[in-house]
């Protein structure tokens, strides 16, 4: 049995840990993760948990239902990570910014599925990343990410904590350990080996204990 991350998850060769210090937000982030996602031999969403301390992740689809979200969604200063008409750039919040911030991890399509099952969650305020002064996905070569400016959970949740907090600098070791982690897993796939892929069953009791941790 290969050696496995406990903090990530992943086995101990493309573990990227040692790159990913723990980061506090004055911003509690609690992603709200598609089930397909966490089937990815690299997903963001991990490491994005991994790196801030307080967070939670949560799989899903009916999110309205959930009695956590619930809770969340009924209390003052929730907000979406999430474009569109009528978002707030992150930016312009970082006097006061917002207490919980929801971020959704799945793929474009599903994201606007969830919206559409969750008119709950829909309804939240929205934050957004400014268009144009984030760096490219880390997906980059490995995963082709739908138009420019889209990211991954890891560097958009970066980008939304950096501009919040008016320090985009203390949070660019999320996005750097990402890169990394898709740099390894392409040499992997170059080599001819095969690629690494989550433990499904540690990977379900993880993310049930960090949702209790609040």
């Amino acid at each position: 049995m290969r050696e496995t991350c406990r903090r990530c998850l992943r086995p101990a060769a493309f573990c990227v840990c040692e790159h990913l210090p723990l980061l506090h937000a004055r911003t509690r982030v609690v992603i709200l993760q598609h089930p397909r996602e966490a089937r990815l031999a690299i997903c963001s969403a991990w490491l994005c948990h991994a790196a801030l301390p307080g967070s939670a992740l949560l799989q899903g689809v009916r999110f309205d239902e959930d009695p956590r979200v619930a809770a969340l969604l009924a209390e003052p200063g929730t907000a979406l990570l999430f474009p569109g008409e009528g978002a707030t750039p992150a930016g312009a919040l970082a006097a006061a910014p917002p207490r919980t911030l929801l971020v959704l991890d799945s793929t474009w399509p599903q994201a606007l599925k969830l919206l559409r099952k969750n008119p709950r969650l829909a309804a939240l305020p929205r934050v957004s990343i400014e268009a144009g002064t984030a760096a490219p996905s880390g997906y980059a070569g490995l995963r082709e990410e739908p138009a420019e400016g889209h990211l991954a959970t890891i560097d958009a949740v970066a980008e939304a904590l950096g501009a919040l907090e008016a320090d985009p600098a203390r949070f660019a070791p999320m996005r750097s350990a990402f890169r990394l982690a898709v740099e390894r897993q392409l040499a992997c796939s170059r080599d001819g080996r095969r690629a690494p892929r989550h433990r499904r069953s540690a990977a379900a009791r993880y993310a049930g204990g960090a949702a209790q941790r609040r």
